[in-house]
């Protein structure tokens, strides 16, 4: 009866500290993943313009109204915060699957999508509901470190009117370079991910489409890793087709400094309805967020974190 309850004693103990190293990985992944350069808030601050005034999509260097784009239309996002995330983490050994989730509301008259389509005419207010997943693999060897991600999929839930993003291709003709994405459930790891030298100028083509509807696309590029003053610009893509939209992209006007460095972009895709309606039209819309490197030749990639 002793040995037995020595026994009994040593599996409480084994299974307590078990349970708690697997609590102790759970928690330092999540630590991890809320402060990686790659993942962090990156996916919120493209998608959230923190305003109720719509601005021009203009750059500094584009002062004039661009030709052969969209007509007039004005539009910024304020979501409502804080913004809960969900991680979801299963560990096997030294490596680990992990689901982020989150969604991000929006709820008239303090927030939502504020649209401005006529040059004297209203602001219209619409109310935002969508939901984000992204998936992360992470391996272990000194410490848990970023393996491979997938695309942050932000899409609106319940909408009769869904968005579909077919591809998002990023090429630099003088390099020779192209980066592609053709899924939200494709895995990139890092060094697979878009990587671009300071002087690059990109050409980028979204393949996308909407139920019952045309659409737009926009090209949000340049949020750091540190939350950054000054406004959000979400420039519109040129249409090629009724499908197909292109934009030139010059990392340089990114304002990078020091590198290397990580970037957040967003192709963000907005029904015509919800552009032009008027005051009875609603919110719809579907958006790719993925984090891009910018390096100079020679350069190796960044760590997971700020050291």
């Amino acid at each position: 009866m002793k040995y037995a309850k020595i026994s009994m004693l040593f599996l409480l103990i084994t299974i307590s500290v078990i349970s708690c190293a697997k609590q102790s990985d759970e928690d330092t992944i999540q630590a991890l993943l809320e402060s990686s350069w790659f993942i962090g808030d990156g996916a919120i601050r493209s998608a959230d313009d923190s305003t109720a005034v719509p601005q021009s999509p203009l750059s500094p260097n584009e002062p004039h109204v661009l030709t052969d784009t969209i007509g007039y239309v004005r539009w910024v996002r304020w979501i409502e915060r804080p913004v809960t995330r969900e991680f979801h983490i299963i560990v096997q050994g030294d490596s680990a699957d992990v689901t982020i989730t989150a969604y991000f509301h929006g709820e008239p008259p303090g927030y939502g999508l504020f649209v401005n389509n006529d040059t004297f005419g209203p602001i219209y207010q619409r109310a935002i509901t969508d939901s984000v997943i992204r998936r992360v693999k992470l391996y272990r060897s000194d410490r848990w470190r970023l393996a491979s991600l997938t695309v942050a999929d932000i899409h609106t839930v319940g909408t009769e009117h869904p968005v579909t993003i077919n591809e998002i291709r990023a090429r630099v003709e003088s390099r020779n370079y192209e980066f592609v994405v053709n899924s939200p459930d494709t895995y990139f790891e890092k060094d697979e991910l878009p990587i671009f030298h300071p002087s690059d100028t990109v050409e980028v083509t979204v393949t996308c489409s909407a139920e019952n509807d045309s659409t737009w696309a926009f090209l949000h590029h340049g949020t750091g890793h540190r939350p950054r003053l000054g406004r959000h610009i979400r420039q519109p893509f040129y249409r090629e087709s009724t499908i197909t939209f292109t934009r030139t992209w010059i990392i340089a006007d990114d304002s990078i400094v020091v590198t290397p460095t990580v970037r957040h972009s967003a192709t963000d895709i907005l029904g015509w309805t919800t552009l032009f309606g008027d005051s009875t039209a609603t919110y719809y819309a579907r958006a790719w967020c993925l984090p891009y490197i910018v390096l100079s030749p020679g350069q190796e990639l960044p760590e997971d974190e700020e050291e």
